[in-house]
């Protein structure tokens, strides 16, 4: 059974509203403005990209569970690069919701559990190659046929009068780069992808404090737009 889920954000006077409707293999994802239908996709990809004229908006999903980000973006280009926009919030109650709220209440332990989840994803594999290598393995000596392939006659193909350039020489400067040692490049394929890691789940902090911070101040402004439209009492 599928289940469904809702984004949206107001920016500019108009609404945008995304839908996900997750199938068991297959989303599909629509996007409207103000109610008008701008596009709609049907994929398994876990980047998804709907554009439309003027704008567009980038979805990005995890290995499980609901989108991990929905952001708005001035182009389908600037959407295609994952830069700037402005994220969509899910709608409250959701697994999508739950989730900001939790990274938003723990964003140091989110961090160390990301960063986790990757180090391990690199270093499980790792640790069952080297596991493989200990087990004794027969020894088989497969005989394989001796086939004859028939030769085929291919034909002598002209020479080409390439002409004879010579290009000048650039004097490179001589510089002796240290060499580095055997030990470094386990670690460095190790370190990347949890480095890489560390700084998407610092990003995702970093904009579920600024989504906070938005709607505490479009809360303030609602509260004040409020009170000055509120009619005085009259004086005694």
């Amino acid at each position: 059974m599928g289940t469904r889920e809702r984004w949206h954000v107001l920016r500019d006077g108009h609404e945008h509203v995304v839908e996900v409707a997750q199938g068991m293999m297959v989303r599909e994802v629509t996007w409207t403005r103000d109610g008008t239908r701008l596009a709609t996709k049907k994929t398994t990809d876990d980047t998804i990209v709907l554009g439309g004229e003027d704008q567009a908006v980038r979805l990005k999903f995890g290995l499980r569970g609901p989108a991990r980000r929905v952001t708005l973006h001035r182009s389908e280009a600037e959407a295609h690069t994952g830069l700037a926009g402005a994220d969509l919030e899910p709608e409250p109650g959701s697994k999508a919701a739950q989730r900001a709220e939790w990274i938003g209440r723990h964003p140091h332990l989110h961090t160390a559990r990301q960063t986790a989840l990757a180090a391990a994803g690199v270093a499980v594999p790792v640790l069952l190659v080297w596991l493989l290598s200990l087990v004794p393995w027969p020894d088989v000596d497969v005989p394989w046929p001796d086939v004859d392939l028939p030769s085929i006659p291919w034909p002598d193909l002209p020479a080409i009068p390439w002409p004879d350039v010579d290009l000048p020489s650039i004097p490179w400067p001589d510089v002796d780069l240290p060499s580095l040692p055997a030990w470094t490049e386990p670690v460095r394929k190790l370190l990347v992808p949890v480095l890489i890691a560390f700084f998407i789940a610092r990003g995702e902090v970093k904009r579920r404090r600024r989504a906070e911070e938005r709607a505490a101040q479009e809360a303030a402004d609602e509260d004040d737009q409020g009170s000055t439209e509120r009619p005085m009492s009259p004086g005694l």
